[in-house]
C-alpha cells in the first residue's frame, strides 16, 4: 500500500484553454460544473478536473488546499430528513485530499491527508477522520465514523488495516507533488478521459437537469477563495 505513494510521480501536461487558473493557484476545469459558486470555498493550489460536479446550491462547501477532484466526481452536501421535509448540511474537506474518478461525496466532514479511490461512494453524514485511505470501489454507509490512519474496502466497506503515522506526511508530499507536476503543455488535447461517459449518471445522482459550466458562470473568478 505504502509503495503506491512512494513512487514519484510523472508530470502532467493538460490544455491550458480548458482550466481556469485563479489568483490563489486553483486550476478549474471549464467541463466541471459548479452549481452555486457563491457558497463554495477553495483555499487554493487545489484541481477540479473535467465532468466533475459541485453542489453548492443545496448548502456551502468547502475545500481545502492541494485537494484534486479526479474526473466525473461529486460532491453533495449531505442531507436528513425530518416530518416537514428536509434539511442540507455544509460540508468539508480538508487539505490534501484526492478524490478518485467517479467517486461520489456525501459525508458531512472529510479530514486531511485522504484517498478515496475510483468509483467510491462516501454515504450521508459520514465523518472522515483525518489519513484515511478508501479503495477503489468501496461503499461506506450512511453515519459512518471512520477513525484516522485506517484503510477501508469492500461493500460495505470496513477497516482492512490500519496505517503508520508516517503515511500523513507521505501523503501530503504526494498531494503537493502531484500539484507541482499538473502542468499546461503544448497542443493537448482536450483530456476529458471517460468524463464524457460518466456526465449523464453524475447529473441523475445529483438531481440537476440542465447546469452551467462553469464558464459561462459570471467572471472568470467562479468561486471564492481564501488566502
Amino acid at each position: 500500500m505504502l509503495a503506491s505513494y512512494e513512487v514519484e510521480r510523472e508530470i502532467f501536461t493538460y490544455n491550458k484553454q480548458e482550466f481556469i487558473t485563479t489568483a490563489s493557484g486553483n486550476k478549474v476545469s471549464r467541463r466541471s460544473v459548479l452549481c452555486g459558486s457563491q457558497n463554495i470555498v477553495i483555499n487554493g493550489k487545489t484541481i477540479i478536473k473535467a465532468g466533475c460536479m459541485i453542489r453548492g446550491d443545496l448548502a456551502n462547501i468547502k475545500l481545502g488546499k492541494y485537494c484534486t477532484l479526479e474526473e466525473g466526481v461529486v460532491i453533495r452536501p449531505p442531507f436528513k430528513k425530518f416530518i416537514k421535509g428536509c434539511a442540507f448540511f455544509p460540508i468539508q474537506l480538508g487539505d490534501c485530499c484526492l478524490v478518485g474518478e467517479g467517486t461520489v461525496v456525501h459525508a458531512a466532514t472529510v479530514g486531511n491527508f485522504i484517498r478515496f479511490g475510483k468509483n467510491c461512494y462516501i454515504g450521508r453524514r459520514c465523518i472522515v477522520k483525518d489519513c484515511v485511505v478508501v479503495d477503489e470501489g468501496a461503499i461506506v454507509k450512511d453515519d459512518t465514523v471512520m477513525p484516522p490512519f485506517t484503510r477501508w474496502a469492500g461493500s460495505p466497506a470496513k477497516i482492512i488495516e490500519e496505517l503508520p503515522e508516517s503515511m500523513a506526511y507521505v501523503l501530503g508530499e504526494d498531494s503537493q507533488e502531484y500539484y507541482e507536476k499538473f502542468v499546461p503543455g503544448a497542443d493537448v488535447g482536450p483530456g476529458w478521459g471517460s468524463a464524457v461517459r460518466r456526465i449523464s449518471a453524475v447529473r441523475l445522482l445529483s438531481g440537476v437537469k440542465k447546469p452551467e459550466p462553469v464558464s459561462q458562470l459570471p467572471g472568470e473568478k467562479a468561486v471564492q477563495e481564501d488566502g
